[in-house]
């Protein structure tokens, strides 16, 4: 099972969970139903497990970048919010700061 190596240097099991409910509250956030985007939260939830589950530990940036991928090519919105907005404002209200990872710099 892959380990996630959380912001703190805490280790904890890759939930898919925590990252389904993730999306959901920044679709949320966004003005839009979780459940009319049911297919963008499959999408993105498989997406990571995909890229992370071959692996012994990830970090949480990595985690980000491939969700962040996933909903920045979301351009629905309800407002002047899109989902990949509204993520990027939670973790700006909630001071979150994440280093880009080599992968989202290419």
């Amino acid at each position: 099972m892959t380990d996630v190596i959380k912001r703190n240097g805490k280790k904890e099991q890759f939930s898919e969970q925590k990252v389904k409910h993730s999306i959901e509250s920044a679709i949320k956030d966004a003005g839009l139903n979780p459940q009319q985007k049911s297919g963008l939260i499959d999408n993105t939830v498989n997406d990571v497990k995909q890229q992370v589950m071959n692996k012994d530990e990830v970090r949480t940036n990595e985690i980000r970048d491939i969700v962040i991928d996933d909903l920045d090519q979301d351009e629905e919105q309800a407002g002047e919010t899109t989902v990949g907005q509204a993520w990027r404002n939670y973790e700006e209200e909630h001071g979150i700061i994440y280093e880009e990872s080599s992968r989202r710099r290419r």
